[in-house]
């Protein structure tokens, strides 16, 4: 049986709502999965999953996730998982992101409580003079090769759907990794393009569409719930801290603009010290190390897109001292070389 811990700190290990484990787990064992085989890989046990408000070890997601990707290849599993879930498998975001006064808002609620559903879950809201971007990014994405990600991004538009019933309001789907199916797959089921090894994973709107009024806007309602997202909020010891996370990968997107990856220069540009940076960091479940890192592996994925760059103006531009330094960074972050993240990009186009 796993330990279930209802207060955890931010330094802890990475946790996860339990109604979020508890919808894999049972569509896992609705596509054939045993729960002998779940067991013995997890740990989990049905009665860990009766309490809805606890939170369980979030390495147990990625677990499930990488049972059924090797049971199913070449499908996409978390579209279709998100296809037959209840919406109530995001906890209590789904409630307040119904509730809100238009889609502005209610992603600006998904955003602010979405530490709720794991405490390392990183999410920012961008505008541009025409899009919008509901960016996210969790550290354990590398375990399941993206496909939390995929299915969260999938539940998340229905829920959208749901909440706004308009269409056209998404522009396309942006995924880091690369895809599970092929590319039809994923655009019949979000209607939009959908893009892969991308910077960010990311749903894209029209940016005027942000303010089409939710079907079932309710200021009472929202704000009872937003209440009782606080006390969970409080209850956990979590904060609202996708601000100043959004805050240091803003700098550090625009640092690298510039092919500059200095810790010290952040710390420069935020006005604190190198140790404060290195502390605000750790709260949220990184390193500035990683952060960096983070960043690097989006501009070398934007960089390899040009076939005319070699590994070594790419190594340079990254800040590495040879190409040999970056093409082993490389592999690190995504498990594959130059070569073969090269030959994906070239499958990808040819779908």
């Amino acid at each position: 049986m796993i330990s279930v811990e209802p207060a955890q700190t931010l330094n802890s290990q990475s946790r996860t709502l339990t109604v979020a484990t508890a919808s894999l787990f049972n569509y896992a064992v609705h596509r054939g999965i045993s729960e002998h085989q779940l067991r013995a890989e997890t740990g989990l046990v049905r009665t860990d999953l009766l309490d809805l408000e606890t939170r369980l070890p979030g390495e147990i997601l990625p677990t499930i996730w990488n049972i059924l990707g090797k049971a199913y290849p070449g499908q996409a599993v978390g579209l279709e998982m998100a296809r037959v879930a209840p919406l109530s498998a995001l906890g209590p975001m789904a409630q307040i992101m119904r509730y809100a006064a238009n889609l502005r808002s209610a992603l600006d609620a998904f955003v602010c409580y979405g530490t709720l559903l794991s405490d390392q879950l990183w999410l920012d809201l961008v505008e541009s003079n025409s899009e919008a971007y509901l960016r996210m990014y969790h550290p354990l994405d590398v375990l399941d090769r993206g496909l939390s990600v995929e299915s969260a991004i999938a539940l998340i538009r229905r829920l959208i759907q749901q909440a706004i019933g308009k269409e056209d309001a998404l522009v396309r789907v942006e995924f880091a990794h690369q895809p599970h199916s092929s590319s039809e797959a994923y655009e019949t089921f979000f209607g939009v393009p959908v893009c892969f090894q991308q910077p960010y994973n990311a749903i894209v709107f029209r940016r005027e569409a942000l303010d089409i009024s939710a079907k079932q806007r309710d200021v009472y309602l929202f704000r009872y719930v937003q209440g009782n997202l606080d006390l969970l909020r409080d209850r956990w010891g979590l904060s609202s801290h996708s601000y100043p996370l959004a805050v240091i990968h803003d700098i550090i997107a625009r640092k690298a603009e510039f092919y500059q990856y200095s810790a010290e220069g952040i710390a420069q540009d935020m006005n604190m010290s190198l140790r404060s940076l290195q502390r605000l960091a750790n709260d949220h479940g990184f390193t500035v190390r990683q952060l960096l890192d983070n960043a690097r592996k989006a501009k070398a994925q934007q960089l390899l897109r040009d076939p005319t760059l070699s590994a070594e103006a790419i190594a340079m531009q990254l800040g590495y001292s040879d190409d040999r330094a970056f093409r082993r960074a490389f592999k690190r972050w995504t498990g594959q070389t130059l070569t073969q993240f090269r030959d994906g990009l070239i499958r990808q186009t040819q779908y």
